[in-house]
């Protein structure tokens, strides 16, 4: 990763920012839905969107019609964020309440995922949602692959924010009778659901109820 841009430095906060490739390529890890914006005709466009890290890039995948995606494998810029939410920040006044949350933005060009490494990555996709599913499903199918499409955006250019701790109170107001601290965010996962269609006899793997809920 390359020392930050004038696009990619945190210029709100600065002290909260950083740009050590562990802690943005942490953030990535603990996360697995972000938001790509681009610009496609004049207009913006933002979606939400599925995406996995591995090495040096970040990965999205879905239809081939996708306008997201065929702007990125032709080789089009885009911003990509993520964000996990830890808690709710509640301050002595409403203009320090906040959040408690870890950020990355990443910019960059995309590029289509190799053809020898397609069947590969979309493999990595269901392995990163369903630890150990992949070795229990069919392989695709060569018109799922061919209707399906991956590509990559390098994370180079890149930075990370991060707020954590108690609210940042006017001294003046630290007196004032009124409840200040963090109510914490958590996201669990129930138990699994089998689907109505299932056919009799089959039971929960051990691989799905070992599921781990993301931060």
């Amino acid at each position: 990763m390359t020392s930050p841009s004038e696009r990619s430095r945190v210029h709100r906060n600065p002290r909260r920012a950083e740009y050590a490739p562990d802690i943005v390529n942490g953030i990535l890890d603990a996360n697995r839905i972000c938001h790509v914006a681009y610009v496609d005709g004049g207009e913006p466009r933002i979606i939400p969107t599925l995406y996995m890290r591995r090495g040096e890039y970040v990965y999205l995948h879905g239809n081939r019609q996708s306008a997201l995606l065929r702007h990125l494998a032709a080789g089009g810029v885009a911003a990509l964020s993520v964000v996990s939410v830890e808690g709710i920040v509640v301050a002595r006044s409403g203009f320090h309440c906040s959040m408690n949350y870890h950020s990355v933005v990443l910019f960059g060009h995309g590029e289509p995922v190799p053809e020898a490494d397609h069947e590969r990555v979309l493999e990595q996709f269901v392995e990163a949602l369903i630890p150990g599913h992949v070795k229990q499903v069919r392989p695709a199918t060569s018109q799922e692959l061919a209707a399906t499409l991956a590509v990559r955006i390098p994370v180079h250019e890149a930075s990370a924010k991060i707020r954590t701790g108690d609210p940042i109170d006017d001294p003046d107001d630290l007196q004032a009778d009124v409840w200040a601290g963090v109510i914490p965010l958590l996201t669990t996962l129930g138990s699994p659901v089998p689907s109505g269609d299932l056919k009799a006899g089959i039971h929960v793997p051990d691989y799905v109820r070992a599921c781990k809920v993301l931060p």
